[in-house]
């Protein structure tokens, strides 16, 4: 089955029929590999797969040449959070984040356009 950019979308989707994944590669080589449907609660991950010109686009896989895996994988950790919660009719809870990462972690949000 193609992967069609309107049928990320679609809630009920089943991810099985058509699974589509990128792959993120932190700065010490840790590579991640990341449901579309999630990857895309970050906007700028979004830009940079679907914009033309872009390598990102025909490789499906972008490379983070300034965040580190243990930086990588808390904005992961954000953007599945971010996914469950978006449009939620419970009260969302606190995102958790340790305090020794939250100053290089507001680094790489800002860097990514994440709010």
């Amino acid at each position: 089955m193609a992967f069609h950019t309107s049928d990320i979308d679609n809630p009920h989707l089943d991810p099985v029929e058509s699974f589509s994944y990128l792959k993120l590669v932190s700065a010490d080589g840790h590579e991640f590999y990341l449901d579309r449907r999630i990857a895309y609660e970050c906007d700028t991950f979004r830009k940079m797969v679907e914009k033309d010109g872009f390598k990102e686009g025909q490789t499906n896989e972008i490379k983070l040449h300034t965040v580190t895996g243990k930086l990588l994988e808390k904005v992961i950790e954000y953007l599945y959070f971010k996914y469950k919660f978006t449009d939620s009719k419970v009260p969302i809870p606190e995102f958790p984040i340790d305090d020794d990462v939250v100053l290089d972690l507001l680094i790489v949000a800002n860097f990514l356009n994440l709010y």
